[in-house]
């Protein structure tokens, strides 16, 4: 055999292998062009503010490098205890923070006159407190779910047949109260549950009722989220 013919069938070899490979630099491609689309659309999907504020939370304590982080709503929770400390020690309002956001449940014999609809004079105060806080933070359009509840005692009116219309009504006109504040429509939502989700049992194990505990199951929610 030549010295010729052997280069060319060494050059001849060497195209192939190349040919053979050529297929893997467009395949990098396409997965390159793969990550950077994800990416992009993780990058612009809604985000969890619940989520993330407790994910921030957990990298923190992690690192050791803050205690406690101010996150938007830890910053209207922080408002709200210290606007409404006095209503809190006389037990018309409890506030937490957790997975749901901020969880306000006001008692109904603070807002409401025994099956009426319209606000207290205190409740207004406390309304005009809450709607402060909210507005505090103007970047973060937070939404709020108003939820109205009552005990399991029948009531029949004119103007409320039954416990569905009172719940209804009691929460409409607490949102509707926030919009004449300032706070856009389209982040209110009105619920009324009626007796559906008491907090605790309305009657004992006997069928008697438990005068403490359906007052406990009178309350309007509010839920920032």
């Amino acid at each position: 055999m030549s010295l010729g013919s052997h280069k060319n069938r060494y050059r001849t070899r060497e195209l192939e292998e190349h040919v053979e490979e050529d297929w893997l630099i467009s395949y990098a491609d396409m997965v390159t062009l793969l990550m950077a689309f994800f990416l992009t659309m993780m990058s612009i999907s809604k985000v969890d503010m619940s989520l993330f504020e407790q994910m921030k939370k957990g990298l923190r304590s992690e690192i050791g490098k803050e205690k406690e982080v101010k996150t938007p709503l830890a910053e209207i929770k922080h408002d709200l205890d210290s606007l409404l400390t006095q209503e809190k020690k006389a037990g018309s309002v409890a506030i937490q923070l957790g997975h749901e956001g901020i969880v306000m449940e006001f008692s109904s014999s603070a807002f409401y006159s025994v099956g009426k609809a319209e606000f207290n004079p205190e409740a207004k105060d406390i309304l005009d407190k809450v709607s402060g806080a909210i507005q505090n933070i103007t970047y973060y359009k937070f939404q709020i779910d108003v939820e109205g509840h009552t005990d399991n005692v029948p009531i029949q009116s004119l103007q409320f047949p039954s416990n569905w219309e009172l719940s209804v009504a009691r929460a409409t006109t607490l949102v509707k109260y926030l919009i004449a504040k300032g706070i856009g429509a389209e982040r209110l939502k009105a619920a009324g549950y009626a007796d559906t989700k008491p907090k605790v049992p309305n009657l004992d194990g006997q069928g008697n009722p438990l005068p403490d505990n359906q007052a406990k199951n009178r309350r309007i929610v509010v839920r920032i989220h």
